[in-house]
């Protein structure tokens, strides 16, 4: 694969050999299927200019974008052993959602004055030479990044992702490990952009630059406000005197995570949050980790994925964990067994007016679940998916499908289940 991309185009393959630079464009859709690897052979890279991709996988098949040579890379500035990584460079507001989900992005670098990974310029702005490793974000929001592990990736700043010029995608769930800033940033350098990061692990990434006086960071701000909201920042390594993980983050934007020296913010944590020393998933969570039911479901919002990095279901004790993966409990929520038939409940009820709505499923199968009002008048729908057998949990704010309050007084959950109806009475005050 090389070249220009001007009409919908699907990479159905077990493996996708990319030989030159890829530049999505003029409205075109790029498909990627579960269980692809895509595969750079030299420094090339994926560029979407005015498109979309959608690489949406599964947690037993991933898509994983990948170097040729992976045994000749190393955190420098050369370009040998990798690939020049994905580029969202100022889509257009009214194309579709990129959509990156149980993806892997390895062996990237962001080479300055190498390769696409110069900007060109755009309006709206251009990509900083050298940041960035595996994923560029410039200019547009519409990017949601769910579910990927974004491992052995360079750059000069952003050892991992780039977001910049008034960016505000959406990351959630994923894990960002080994990856190397040699100046600054070991994971994610932020500029001049506004990222929500919802419940990923960022740990063992690396700033490089030897100076023990240059506030490097794992993640960097410049002149941005992320939110962070059920994160875990730690142990990643840099120079600087006071081990730097986050730089500058601010308190207000900052709830229920663990981000190593920083401790303001609703909720936040300290300590070690314990991760596991060997296994297939080397940054879970240990039992006695301060992650175990943590976070918040409220703080999250719509932003809570139902599945963690590993496949198992969220939330299964009185809170989600903090970080990418949940401690399993087999059992289901608070240590109850999961029941032979479809349950509903709600709590706190009456509500003032977040309320938690928890449901046990017997068997996969389909489920919707509706917010009604008396009169059956649809108030909200929070589930209309295929889901896998246990105890789940969502919340409802109290607001409309429009994003508006609604009045006080009584509305039903209305859960459906493979022909089972089940309902519940909620009371809002205000």
């Amino acid at each position: 694969m090389g070249g220009p991309i001007s009409v919908d185009t699907t990479w159905d393959a077990d493996t996708v050999r990319v030989l030159a630079d890829v530049e999505v464009r003029d409205g075109a859709t790029l498909t990627i299927v579960p269980g692809a690897r895509v595969v750079g052979d030299g420094y090339v890279g994926l560029t979407v200019r005015d498109g979309d991709v959608q690489a949406v996988g599964t947690p037993a098949a991933p898509i994983v974008f990948t170097a040729a040579h992976p045994e000749l890379y190393a955190e420098d500035f050369q370009t040998r052993g990798c690939w020049n990584g994905l580029t969202l460079l100022n889509v257009p507001a009214a194309n579709d959602s990129t959509r990156l989900s149980w993806c892997v992005l390895e062996y990237a670098k962001a080479v300055p004055r190498a390769g696409a990974a110069e900007g060109r310029e755009q309006p709206g702005g251009i990509a900083i030479p050298g940041a960035g490793g595996a994923l560029r974000i410039v200019g547009t929001d519409k990017v949601r990044v769910d579910h990927c592990r974004l491992r052995h990736n360079c750059a000069q700043r952003g050892g991992a992702i780039l977001v910049h010029h008034g960016a505000a995608p959406l990351l959630v769930n994923n894990l960002l490990h080994d990856n190397c800033g040699l100046e600054r940033a070991g994971a994610i350098f932020v500029s001049y952009a506004y990222p929500r990061l919802a419940q990923n692990t960022l740990a063992g990434n690396r700033a490089a630059n030897p100076s023990v006086f240059v506030n490097t960071g794992c993640v960097d701000h410049y002149h941005s406000k992320p939110v962070y909201v059920g994160n875990v920042v730690f142990g990643n390594a840099t120079n600087h005197y006071d081990s730097t993980q986050v730089l500058e983050p601010k308190a207000y934007y900052s709830r229920h995570n663990l981000i190593g020296g920083f401790v303001e913010g609703e909720g936040q944590l300290a300590g070690d949050p314990l991760f596991v020393a060997d296994g297939p998933e080397p940054y879970a969570l240990q039992p006695g980790s301060p992650c175990r039911d943590a976070g918040s479901a409220a703080a999250a919002g719509a932003w809570l994925p139902w599945r963690d990095l590993g496949g198992a279901l969220r939330w299964q004790g009185p809170a989600p964990d903090v970080g990418a993966f949940e401690l399993a409990d087999p059992t289901g929520v608070a240590g109850e067994p999961v029941p032979a038939a479809v349950s509903l409940r709600a709590w706190p009820n009456p509500a003032n007016p977040q309320v938690t709505l928890s449901f046990a499923l017997p068997q996969a199968s389909r489920v919707v679940l509706d917010i009604v009002d008396l009169r059956g008048r649809l108030v909200r729908r929070l589930v209309a998916e295929e889901m896998v057998a246990g105890r789940i949990q969502r919340t409802w704010d109290g607001r409309d499908d429009t994003g508006r309050a609604v009045a006080a007084g009584t509305y039903l959950a209305r859960l459906v289940s493979e022909g089972v109806h089940t309902s519940r009475k909620i009371a809002i005050v205000r």
